[in-house]
């Protein structure tokens, strides 16, 4: 069973988040912010986090680079309507490979963003 981290502060994309994976056999913690979904991290130890690029606290991508410090294997998909190419340049060339997935965005794209290009089973 994969365990997803998801970190959003929309309470109603974090329930549809839940929806989906939870009808694709995945164990799911939802967090509001940035900071706890670090402070979760280290115990859930998830396989991939979906981390909202805007949130209170703590952005996503500050949260990513945190969170691969607790959990280096944890694949982090970054959520958002856009992420400037740059930064993503800037992230690989300090070593971090962060997927995105562009908002809005439909079950098989969130499916896809998981894990990998399989097509969702509902």
């Amino acid at each position: 069973m994969l365990k997803i981290l998801v970190a959003e502060d929309d309470r109603n994309l974090a329930h549809y988040y839940e929806m989906l994976l939870s009808q694709w056999n995945c164990e799911i913690v939802v967090e509001r912010t940035g900071t706890d979904a670090i402070r979760r991290a280290a115990t859930f130890r998830p396989d991939v986090a979906l981390l909202g690029v805007v949130m209170p606290e703590m952005g996503g991508v500050e949260a990513g680079i945190k969170l691969l410090e607790i959990c280096p294997g944890t694949k982090i998909v970054l959520v958002t309507e856009s992420v400037p190419p740059k930064t993503l340049e800037q992230l690989a060339a300090q070593g971090y490979r962060f997927a995105t997935l562009p908002a809005p965005f439909n079950c098989e794209e969130l499916h896809a963003a998981v894990f990998g290009t399989l097509k969702p089973k509902l």
